[in-house]
């Protein structure tokens, strides 16, 4: 209450308590993909345009593109549930290379799929699925694959900025330096780009050197790049890539999955088969894995995986995958074990997505619906929060923040979304000095349920069972002749 003075009566409602933590929409799908017929005052490019279910906005797309056969895909796989889709359309390009860097776009206009930063202060959205349908398979050969420093330079005292001109686009790259000798350490790609017929030149500029170091740029096979500036997106969102792998053969697709290291992606090999205009066509699987993954979350739970779950709207695949759920040299075993997912034929009947790895290269990082898990415990708790930032510290508000954390987490190990948790300040964080410039801390743990991916009956053989079946045929046996078998002794 306020120290104010008063000379009669006042009532004061307390607003202390813990808050009640409501667990994000974790199947909200962010879309991108081209409509070049579509109806621009309904789909604007470049623009998020939500959709709410399997309503009338859908119109106006036109047949052409990939974004309406995306979300039919993703609404084949909605089950009961009203799927949220966020769709960004991009223009169609002179050719593949000019629509993917439109698919790209651009961090400082937010085109492209960086219009999809603008959903939260537009429509209250963020998106947790990131797919790009047609244009996540491609693995360019033209991308630059090496940056090779041949010359250190010197007098650096600040890392320079590192140009990268050529022909091609999507290109960047960060220099370190070795503070101590002033030299040029390594310059790091940090995206690969496509599009370059000749090796580009490198420039570097800035960082107060004396000599500047000379840097050549190698073309050669890449990462995706759009499969790469989604993963920016990902982890800004905390959200999940499915990537469509290359639909060739397992060599290949393993080729590819070690592009990356993130457990932020699920790469889905082959493309479907669906019926569509009267005839059998294949299509990429991200769209029907994310309707999937929606559908899983809003049904079971956002901690279950969505593997072994039948792909619905499917007739077939693009390529036949050898699938065996007990012989680990089938091809679907190989795939999921370099963590690519598969879509097969399962022995009990259907289309389902088989796999449940992501390519990442710490072993406690190591399961797709695991992070999505530890993602959402994370984003749920942050937001729920915000109520109480910038009021005073009390040990009212103190145990206020730790129970609304502990209350949600307790609801969360009671569905089976976390194996346990606790809450507690940590003292050697929690300081006067700390708590005197307005920081608190707040720790917290939970795990997430790794998915049983692998089951070991262990059958053991009994020769004693003949001893058992010899006395019950001959009490039988003697039961009917009407004699009496005497107990054995």
């Amino acid at each position: 209450m306020a120290d104010i003075y008063l000379h009669g009566i006042e009532t004061v409602e307390s607003n202390n308590g813990p808050r009640p933590v409501q667990t994000i929409d974790t199947g909200v799908i962010g879309l991108i993909g081209t409509a070049k017929d579509a109806d621009p005052t309904l789909w604007p490019l470049n623009k998020v345009v939500p959709i709410y279910g399997s309503n009338g906005q859908v119109k106006g797309l036109g047949a052409n593109g990939t974004l309406k056969d995306a979300i039919e895909g993703i609404f084949d796989n909605g089950g009961r549930v009203s799927q949220t889709i966020l769709v960004v359309r991009v223009e169609d390009g002179a050719d593949i290379k000019e629509t993917m860097s439109n698919v790209i776009g651009s961090s400082t206009a937010f085109t492209g799929m960086h219009a999809l930063r603008t959903a939260v202060g537009d429509h209250g959205l963020k998106p947790k699925i990131l797919i790009a349908p047609g244009f996540t398979s491609v693995r360019p050969a033209d991308g630059i694959s090496k940056l090779e420093v041949t010359s250190k330079g010197a007098g650096y005292t600040a890392a320079p900025t590192v140009t990268i001109t050529g022909d091609g686009s999507g290109a960047e790259a960060v220099a370190t330096i070795n503070s101590e000798t002033g030299e040029l350490d390594e310059v790091v790609l940090t995206k690969p780009g496509f599009g370059y017929t000749a090796d580009p030149t490198i420039s570097l500029t800035g960082g107060g050197a004396t000599t500047q170091a000379v840097v050549k740029a190698t073309v050669g096979s890449v990462a995706n790049p759009v499969t790469v500036e989604f993963l920016t997106l990902a982890n800004r969102f905390r959200a999940g890539v499915v990537k469509d792998s290359t639909a060739t053969n397992a060599s290949d697709a393993i080729q590819d999955r070690k592009d990356y290291d993130t457990d932020r992606l699920l790469i889905v090999e082959p493309m479907v088969k669906v019926f569509k205009d009267a005839e059998v066509v294949s299509e990429a699987s991200s769209a029907r894995v994310a309707g999937l993954q929606a559908r899983v979350d809003y049904e079971e739970g956002f901690w279950v995986s969505p593997s072994n779950h039948v792909v619905e709207g499917v007739v077939g695949i693009s390529r036949p995958i050898e699938h065996s759920i007990t012989d680990p040299s089938a091809e679907s075993q190989l795939l999921n074990k370099n963590a690519v997912a598969v879509i097969v034929r399962s022995p009990s009947g259907g289309f389902k997505l088989w796999g449940n790895r992501v390519p990442s290269s710490d072993s406690l990082r190591t399961f797709w619906a695991v992070r999505r898990s530890h993602d959402t415990i994370i984003d749920s708790v942050e937001m729920a929060s915000e109520v109480f930032l910038d009021k005073p510290f009390s040990l009212q508000n103190l145990v206020d923040i730790a129970e609304t954390v502990n209350s949600a987490l307790r609801r969360w190990t009671a569905m089976g979304a976390t194996l346990g948790s606790r809450v507690w300040l940590d003292p050697s964080l929690n300081t006067k000095e700390t708590w005197a410039n307005g920081q608190l801390f707040i720790s917290y743990d939970a795990e997430a349920p790794a998915p049983i991916e692998h089951i070991t009956f262990v059958f053991n053989r009994n020769s004693g069972y003949y001893t058992t079946l010899s006395e019950n045929a001959q009490r039988e046996i003697s039961r009917m002749a009407g004699t009496v078998v005497p107990p054995a002794n």
